[in-house]
């Protein structure tokens, strides 16, 4: 069974390759891929052509809308099931296409299949903030205005060859068409318990109260053009029928146990700076070949993140050391000291540890003792990143574990220096995490650690020097929010 997917763009450049991805991730094959441009001014039609889907139809030209575009999509369709993924959307996982395919078989004279729809916001994938569960929509309610979630919709190609989207709606054509179908037609349709979307939020229907208003207006349209009296008020009484879509809490969990967001090669290689590694077992990544610059992800990282003092590159990975962390995605904070206390290196190849920067005799026995191995540490003065590169080593390589015990930003900065020309090099950016761990340190108190402001704790010491530099990290990390900056990036867990 052939499935024809549309996926309908103008000016996506910040989302669509994760629709692209999504596709490109499906385990099942038989899918052909339609997508038509409304003539992108941005790097939209760059990053399509990179796209090497086997099965890809490629249409950019100025169209009349979203649902002009979608008609043109089908037009050109040749698969037996229909349906759309837009370019702010993925699929929840990688056998969503493969799954759904099963049901439909199971159902052989059933012409409309509808799956359930979860929303996040920016690339925050696992977050969700609404769910649309297909199951609760019946078709009297599209008399006041509900229709069932339409981008998680499996239609018969014979279907669409009877029907299409009218063009003369700019948000509600969706609804004309399922009031079309199902009041006007009487057809039926089989639910389909499965998450099927992701969606981002803001899309065209939902981006503001006036999109809401103009579909309001929209949705009386339809019921005129099919001779249906309805009022405004009665419309309006979809409202309450949507706010509990809005109650997550206690699905979150279920819905995302058998989420998947999977990384191609495509995506990896177009968004490497925007890609954020999260490691989840850290021996794994330190007793690899690979090559890695590993950094907790919390407040300061973000901060000087926003200032451009820290780059996102290929072979930086970041553990969770935070509450900030959420900014990117909901991922369990694992405070630094932990991290380093659970490393066990088991690789023979890793023949000595190197601190650069800060290291007590207290925080060199604890390593000693810990890892057995010979150290080897390089003190480095106060000063700017162009004074202190002269004192790092002129070569490293992959036998070597180094630790950088400097504060954010200048830790990344020195480890970036050192991968210039390194071709194997393992490096950790473990701050006061040794200290923490050796003892050396007071450790956090579990009530301030569970509320992730452990920074607060650090403050009673140095306490002028690390309050101004905590207020530095919140102007920029704010003026980061402000800006936008955050939005872009996505995790990538890593095993």
């Amino acid at each position: 069974m052939k499935i024809s997917i549309i996926t309908v763009c103008y000016n996506s450049q910040d989302t669509i390759a994760f629709t692209l991805n999504s596709i490109l991730n499906q385990d099942y094959k038989n899918i052909e891929h339609i997508i038509i441009d409304g003539g992108s001014t941005d790097n939209t039609l760059n990053i399509i052509n990179q796209y090497n889907f086997k099965n890809k139809i490629f249409i950019s030209e100025k169209d009349k809308g979203i649902y002009d575009a979608m008609n043109k999509g089908i037009a050109r369709s040749t698969g037996e099931i229909v349906t759309t993924l837009n370019a702010d959307d993925i699929y929840h996982n990688n056998s969503t296409i493969s799954d759904v395919v099963k049901l439909i078989k199971e159902s052989p004279n059933e012409k409309i299949f509808i799956g359930n729809i979860v929303f996040f916001k920016h690339n925050m994938f696992n977050n969700i903030v609404r769910i649309y569960e297909a199951k609760f929509f019946k078709k009297w309610m599209l008399n006041i205005g509900v229709m069932p979630p339409h981008p998680s919709t499996f239609i018969k190609k014979e279907i669409y060859k009877m029907y299409n989207y009218n063009i003369n709606f700019k948000i509600a054509a969706d609804f004309e068409f399922f009031l079309k179908l199902f009041k006007i037609n009487n057809y039926n349709f089989k639910y389909l318990d499965l998450t099927i979307i992701r969606m981002r939020t803001g899309g065209i229907s939902g981006k503001n109260i006036l999109s809401y208003l103009i579909s309001t207006i929209e949705i009386y349209k339809a019921f005129k053009e099919y001779k249906i009296k309805k009022n405004y008020l009665t419309i309006l009484a979809r409202i309450p029928f949507k706010l509990n879509q809005f109650i997550t809490f206690f699905k979150k969990k279920k819905i995302n146990y058998n989420f998947k967001f999977t990384t191609s090669n495509f995506l990896s290689d177009l968004n490497s700076s925007n890609e954020i590694k999260i490691v989840k077992d850290f021996n794994n990544l330190i007793n690899s070949n690979n090559n890695f610059v590993l950094s907790g992800l919390n407040l300061a990282f973000l901060g000087y993140y926003s200032k451009e003092d820290i780059n996102i590159y290929k072979n930086l990975y970041v553990w969770p050391d935070g509450m900030f962390s959420k900014t990117i995605g909901s991922i369990k904070k694992i405070p630094g000291r932990k991290l380093f206390d659970k490393i066990i290196l088991n690789n023979s190849k890793i023949n000595k540890i190197l601190v650069i920067g800060n290291l007590s005799e207290l925080n060199r026995s604890y390593i000693k003792n810990k890892f057995n191995i010979r150290i080897e540490h390089v003190n480095l003065p106060y000063g700017n990143i162009e004074y202190l590169k002269k004192y790092l080593p002129e070569s490293i390589d992959g036998s070597t574990l180094v630790l950088i015990t400097l504060p954010t930003p200048k830790q990344e900065q020195l480890a970036e220096c050192m991968i210039v020309n390194a071709k194997n090099y393992k490096i950790i950016c473990i701050g006061a995490s040794v200290s923490l761990a050796s003892g050396e340190e007071k450790p956090v108190p579990k009530y301030l650690e569970n509320l992730g402001v452990e920074f607060l704790w650090r403050i009673k010491s140095d306490t002028r020097r690390r309050v101004k530099r905590l207020l530095e990290t919140f102007y920029y990390y704010f003026k980061g929010k402000l800006n936008n900056k955050y939005k872009k990036l996505y995790l990538r867990e890593i095993d």
